[in-house]
């Protein structure tokens, strides 16, 4: 009956011709400490305060492996959807044990989790490799240098936006579809089917929204390259950007306002005589397109 809550029957082999026992609603008795079962209508409640009470030290360790991820490219437990015995170890145990206790003690605070993260001097360490490190940790387990990554679908969209000045940052409202050009939305609106996932997002490793997903896999493809080439979406960014050059400026001022708009830094000289060698024969808009699809636009660090 809708609305009332129930307990639901075991489907062995996923088979719904079949059911097998009842199962009442609770908790994993594993993770227990005392009485396992729901009493309050869904349990919906009761299991969320069994995780923030009875299941904290392992809740909280979760919590703080993904955050780390999130920010480090590579999580501290490789499987962060299994802290099982099936499980990847910690690479760095006594440090997730330190910050998930710490994350406990703040009041489970994700603003002081991502502010101790961000503020620390491993996150502050630059991406470029030393030989005699890489010899010795080739995979970067040990953290001696920060890991250089790309950044997910949506980063990059919402990054061209706001680089080209298109960005609408209005909040709340229907979703929208990442595809169409005239869609100058925030990636978080963006329109997802569980069927079939936009050609952009797919383009860039958005995970298969039918199936659960721990993390992104990303990969490097031909299809990128031509997206950012040739893609309606990438030329209508160029054509803001341009139009949002000073006017009046001569051709070196207007290179170097994009470049401090797309790569936030002042060029240096060699950059600044390669741009004139190109506008010598090439279009401003088409050298705008070009630093649009730099990778220090889409990487960090």
């Amino acid at each position: 009956k809708p609305g009332v809550p129930r307990d639901l029957r075991v489907l062995p082999g996923g088979n719904v011709a079949k059911p097998g026992d009842l199962v009442p609603r609770g908790f994993p008795m594993v993770l227990t400490k005392g009485d396992a079962a729901f009493h309050q209508g869904s349990g919906r409640r009761e299991l969320a305060e069994k995780i923030f009470t009875d299941a904290a030290p392992l809740a909280a360790r979760v919590m703080v492996n993904r955050v780390w991820g999130w920010h480090f490219g590579k999580p501290l437990v490789e499987t962060t959807s299994d802290f099982g015995v099936q499980g990847e170890k910690p690479t760095h145990p006594r440090l997730l044990d330190d910050l998930a206790s710490r994350f406990v003690a703040h009041g489970w605070s994700l603003k002081w989790l991502h502010r101790e993260l961000v503020l620390s001097a491993t996150y502050q360490q630059s991406g470029r490799s030393r030989p005699e490190a890489a010899a010795v940790d080739p995979d970067n387990r040990l953290l001696w240098r920060m890991n250089t990554r790309r950044m997910d679908a949506e980063s990059i969209r919402d990054c061209l936006l706001q680089t080209a000045g298109t960005l609408d940052g209005r909040a709340g409202g229907p979703s929208s579809n990442a595809d169409q050009v005239e869609n100058t939305r925030r990636s978080i609106y963006s329109r997802i089917s569980r069927g079939r996932a936009g050609n952009y997002l797919r383009l860039f490793d958005f995970p298969e929204a039918s199936m659960h997903s721990p993390g992104r896999e990303t990969t490097t493809t031909p299809l990128q390259q031509l997206f950012v080439m040739n893609s309606p979406f990438m030329r209508a960014q160029a054509e803001a950007l341009v139009r949002g050059v000073p006017e009046g400026a001569d051709e070196p001022g207007k290179v170097r306002d994009m470049i401090r708009k797309v790569l936030l830094r002042e060029p240096d000289e060699r950059e600044l005589e390669l741009a004139a060698h190109y506008l010598t024969t090439g279009t401003l808009l088409n050298y705008a397109h070009a630093l649009l699809c730099t990778n220090e636009l889409i990487y960090q660090p």
